[in-house]
């Protein structure tokens, strides 16, 4: 056995040419490829190897080169060879993952996969073969035994073949003209699917169309027109219309009705008579669909012989309206039309649902606003009343406090007349506080209170407002500190305004503050305007709460554990007179601190 190189010597000498050495390297990257490698001719010479396959044949390069490609093939893989390897190879001028044997020169039967090409090179066409052995033996011998039953069975099927041959013939013309006719009918299947596939596009536009218009709508009168008038120009209807039933289901509301001249707008109402009593109870148990109607005076259309096709609008709470839509008899509604309008019809009962909750939510809205106006009439109204009676009473406890203080009524401080007039004083002062915070919120919410803008200097009016809430922290025990950024930019604002937001923040937060906690003043620039912070620890709102305590009238239930008590009028007081301001107030409360940050903007 050799392993020399096919063509070429091992070593070339110096001198040869860039092209030669070329060519060497190239023939030993081919003795050295891990697989087999031939050329043939067409006539099944073989005219190169290399080294590999000889190897795997156990021959030398002359047993080999020169001989005939059946030599090196069993017999089952001659006639797969002969049969469809070199026919197929012809044809297609390659051939791909071919299992094809070889036979080594001990007559060992060795599995190949083969890849092969033709090429034609300087006028001779080579057919040139990668082969791959396959390591699995015992999976290949068994595929190649049923490979060499199926030549068998396949030379005896054509030798049966032959024999019918004339048989065959004649029997293939029959059925060349049955094929023929198939393909007729085929052709028509064909077209009537496609015909089918084009409406149910079409359709699926056409509710995809309705549903986008009538899902957002709110209009009664807008989801009808929509669904009658696509659907009239959709379905290329002679007639189409809607209606909705009153509560008694006895009359029926033609909102909106399509023709095929035109789309009118109407508003008419029909009772149900005893021609049409029949059809309405089919709608309205949902078991209508398309039927055929000859009446002197068509219920919903008008005299006539009629296909229509009628659909219920309803939900789970019950019919709402119908669908109607007409065609000449002899044109009928098919199965998918049906489909369709009943679809249509669902989303316009969802619409139409919707629109309805929407309708009745506005007149809820309606009644609250003037339920709140009359609310807010009666508290300025009481208020004004009561301010004049209230004064009067502070004014008169003033001046008895005058006239008992020298006949020493109040020279006992723990004594029940100093006390019950120390509530009397306190009570009376609480009330007037509350009418006047109404009063200025009825002042602010009709917008009639102008503003007074001027600039303030704020490094002095900050700890001015801030003074008497310091000595109140600490008379509770509590840290009152003011931060003021330096060299604040000049700022203009109403300085009553103003006065009242900070006072009312302070004292919110004195009132919440525990003892021995933090409270915090703080001002500073930000990017584009003024930014105003009061911060406390030791206290925190709850998240559901955050949004609501800027309400009118509303405290944050089981949160005044010092029972300081209030009226709920503050904070949303000082939310009207900041955005009076044009700036804004938000609250933040987390990991013990509640803080209220006013911006402004310039």
């Amino acid at each position: 056995m050799s392993s020399e190189p096919h063509n070429k010597p091992q070593n070339e000498p110096q001198t040869a040419s860039p092209v030669e050495r070329c060519a060497c390297h190239l023939d030993e990257l081919l003795d050295t490829a891990p697989c087999g490698f031939l050329a043939f001719t067409d006539d099944g010479t073989i005219t190169l190897t290399n080294a590999t396959l000889l190897e795997l044949l156990q021959c030398g390069l002359d047993e080999v080169k020169g001989q005939r490609l059946e030599a090196l093939l069993p017999t089952a893989s001659r006639i797969f060879y002969q049969t469809h390897f070199f026919p197929l190879l012809k044809l297609q001028g390659k051939v791909e993952e071919i299992y094809l044997p070889v036979r080594s020169r001990t007559g060992e039967s060795l599995p190949m996969l083969v890849n092969a090409t033709r090429h034609q090179r300087q006028g001779e066409v080579l057919n040139e073969c990668v082969l791959i052995p396959i390591q699995q033996r015992s999976e290949y011998e068994e595929a190649l035994l049923q490979a060499r039953r199926d030549a068998e069975a396949a030379m005896q099927a054509q030798i049966q073949a032959n024999a019918t041959l004339e048989q065959t013939r004649a029997a293939l013309e029959q059925k060349q003209t049955e094929l023929e006719a198939l393909n007729a009918r085929l052709e028509d299947l064909v077209q009537q699917r496609t015909a089918q596939l084009e409406q149910a596009l079409e359709f699926e536009a056409l509710l995809k169309r309705i549903t986008d218009r009538v899902r957002d709508s709110l209009d009664e009168a807008q989801i009808l027109q929509t669904a009658v008038q696509e659907l009239g120009a959709g379905l290329a209807l002679v007639g189409c219309n809607a209606g909705l039933y009153n509560a008694a289901q006895t009359q029926v509301t033609i909102d909106y009705e399509y023709h095929q001249d035109g789309a009118v707008q109407c508003c008419r109402v029909e009772d149900l008579t005893i021609e049409s009593a029949t059809m309405y109870a089919a709608i309205a148990q949902g078991n209508s669909g398309p039927f055929c109607c000859y009446l002197p005076e068509c219920p919903r259309y008008g005299a006539g012989h009629w296909a229509i096709l009628a659909r219920p609008i309803y939900d789970d709470q019950g019919i709402l309206g119908d669908l109607w839509l007409f065609r000449p008899a002899e044109q009928t509604f098919s199965e998918a039309e049906d489909r369709l309008v009943q679809q249509v019809a669902n989303h316009c009962a969802i619409a139409l649902r919707q629109s309805h909750l929407y309708q009745a939510a506005q007149l809820q809205l309606h009644e609250l606003e003037e339920l709140n106006r009359l609310k807010d009439d009666l508290l300025n109204t009481v208020s004004h009343e009561m301010r004049s009676p209230m004064s009067n009473i502070l004014m008169a406890i003033q001046l008895l406090e005058v006239h008992l203080e020298p006949l020493g009524v109040f020279a006992d401080e723990a004594g029940i007349v100093k006390r019950y007039f120390r509530v009397l004083q306190d009570e009376s002062q609480r009330e007037i506080r509350l009418i006047n915070n109404l009063l200025e919120m009825a002042r602010i919410e009709a917008g009639t209170d102008p503003l007074n803008i001027s600039m303030i200097p704020l490094q002095f009016f900050i700890p001015y407002i801030a003074e008497p809430y310091v000595e109140r922290a600490r008379n509770q025990q509590q840290q009152l500190e003011i931060q003021i950024e330096e060299s604040l930019p000049s700022f203009s604002s109403d300085l009553s305004y103003l006065e009242r937001i900070l006072g009312e923040l302070l004292n919110n937060a004195c009132k919440y503050t525990p003892a021995g906690e933090y409270i915090t003043l703080s001002v500073q620039s930000t990017s584009d305007g003024l930014r105003i912070c009061v911060r406390n620890t030791g206290v925190e709102i709850p998240a559901a709460e955050c949004d609501r305590i800027f309400e009118k009238f509303h405290r944050i239930p089981d949160h005044d554990v010092w029972h300081q008590g209030g009226t709920g009028l503050g904070l949303a007081l000082v939310k009207k007179l900041v955005e009076r301001l044009g700036a804004t107030i938000r609250v933040d409360s987390r990991d013990g601190a509640t803080s209220f940050i006013v911006e402004f903007s310039y």
